[in-house]
């Protein structure tokens, strides 16, 4: 009997193992396994993610939906137009936020894994744009790759909703979303619920089949009228966007100024949002928002505010600057609202040329890979440009392609990304792919140490419309 038992325990064993074992071997195997000194089980193999399952456009568009029902929202509470914002490093999170009090408001952050709990302190002040509100400003430094937490913003008088956040694992590769004009309150079109809506379910989509992603840039026009605070609120009240960091750059209708709608509110787009290394240089005559940059990576951003009355050559003195002051970086992006190679008739009509011009002084001279737009309200993508303007004519630009160690830069424009106005598209002579279809477009991007990657998607369907590598040799 106790032979019959060695013998099962052996074969189980080396069954475990995958390996074969042979008929009338049994007893053999199970004397020289007790003959070994125990040994630690081996750990078992990660299991290989599963291939997403294949689905129709139509079955996409079917599941195309916003998230108002996975956690509690914002309006549950009387704290208001809360949102996250990118850090200057990938070791910070930025939160911005308006509480009914003016006690000394904190973000408690809460590693879900080890239970630690922190305190993190705002900064204070009186809001212009809501009557009796308060804006908080808050920095969450010490974020670790991989690692989840949980928080809420707010003071001894009113607190948010408990949210959590994930950042992502370090992989070698840095993903991230492109979004522009979501221009919430396009009222021509739509009653801006319907945008808001639509625009929740472009954000749930991105987040929830890129969990990857570090932020979410979006490129300006937050809101069509910089002076309602509604609208902002509409723009930002979604579960999606308490879950990943924003990149927030200026439009012409975020703000109060010569290129935006109106000379009445206060400060909503600073009011709004949280944005590290924020300069001088690049503030409106109107509100304090400005020019910034943020490094994740091995990847330099460099965010402009093109709707304010600085001249080129200080923006252009910026970015040198910025530049000069990292220098241990692979790839540098650039991004501002105003596209410099148009799509759209009266914009091509009435496009400043001197745009153009810097963009390609401050890209060539600084090495800058890409640069980002928005404001056309339709995608497109250029060939690569150099100092002069000119279309270099000795690399490929079908989408698929890839451009290796190009000498000058990449022109991306974003489509809008809620699917408040479409434009007509014009060719233009700099432009090699443009996109025609009147459906919410979003980009992501992928960075190696070797090579850029960029992918248009048609957001409804999740279809890929273009995409295009860099790649550095």
């Amino acid at each position: 009997m106790l032979l019959v038992l060695v013998s099962l325990t052996a074969w189980k064993l080396k069954g475990s193992r995958g390996e074969e074992t042979l008929p009338g071997e049994e007893a053999f195997q199970g004397e020289q396994e007790e003959a070994k000194p125990e040994q630690a089980p081996r750990p078992e193999p990660e299991p290989e993610p599963e291939e997403p399952e294949e689905k129709s456009p139509e079955q996409e568009r079917a599941e195309f939906l916003p998230d108002y029902a996975s956690a509690p929202l914002l309006h549950t509470t009387e704290i208001r137009s809360l949102s996250m914002e990118v850090g200057a490093s990938g070791e910070e999170v930025r939160f911005n936020w308006l509480s009914p009090s003016p006690g000394k408001g904190s973000v408690l952050w809460k590693n879900a894994a080890t239970g630690e709990e922190q305190k993190f302190e705002a900064q204070v002040a009186a809001a212009s744009t809501v009557e009796g509100y308060y804006v908080n400003k808050a920095s969450v430094t010490g974020v670790q790759p991989g690692a989840s937490y949980t928080y809420r913003v707010g003071n001894e008088d009113a607190w948010s909703p408990e949210y959590t956040y994930e950042r992502p694992k370090e992989s070698g590769r840095l993903t991230f979303f492109v979004t522009s004009d979501a221009q919430i309150g396009q009222s021509e079109m739509e009653e801006p619920g319907e945008t808001a809506e639509r625009w929740d379910s472009v954000v749930t989509r991105l987040k929830g089949y890129v969990p990857e992603a570090e932020f979410l840039f979006h490129l300006g026009d937050h809101v069509a009228d910089a002076s309602n605070t509604e609208q902002y609120e509409l723009f930002l009240d979604h579960l999606a966007l308490y879950r990943i960091p924003l990149a927030p750059i200026v439009g012409n209708h975020d703000i109060i100024n010569d290129y935006g709608t109106g000379r009445v509110g206060g400060r909503n787009f600073y009011e709004h949002f949280n944005v590290p290394n924020r300069s001088d240089t690049g503030q409106s005559q109107f509100d304090l928002d400005g020019n910034y940059y943020f490094i994740r990576g091995e990847t330099l951003f460099i965010v402009l505010n093109s709707s304010t009355i600085q001249s080129y050559e200080v923006l252009e003195q910026y970015v040198a600057r910025v530049v000069q002051e990292n220098p241990d970086v692979k790839w540098r992006i650039l991004a501002q609202h105003f596209s410099p190679y148009s799509s759209v008739s009266r914009y091509q009509e009435n496009n400043d040329s001197r745009i153009r011009e810097y963009l390609a002084r401050a890209a060539v001279d600084n090495h800058i890979d890409l640069v980002l737009s928005g404001h056309e309200h339709t995608y497109a993508r250029s060939a690569i440009v150099n100092r002069d303007c000119e279309t270099l004519n000795d690399y490929n630009y079908d989408p698929g392609d890839t451009v290796v160690n190009p000498q000058g830069t990449l022109y991306v424009t974003c489509g809008t990304s809620s699917g408040c106005l479409y434009h007509p598209v014009e060719p233009e002579v700099r432009l090699m792919f443009q996109n025609e279809e009147n459906v919410p477009t979003a980009l992501r991007i992928d960075i190696t140490d070797t090579e850029l990657h960029l992918r248009a998607y048609l957001v409804d369907s999740w279809r890929v419309c273009d995409e295009y590598t860099i790649r550095k040799e």
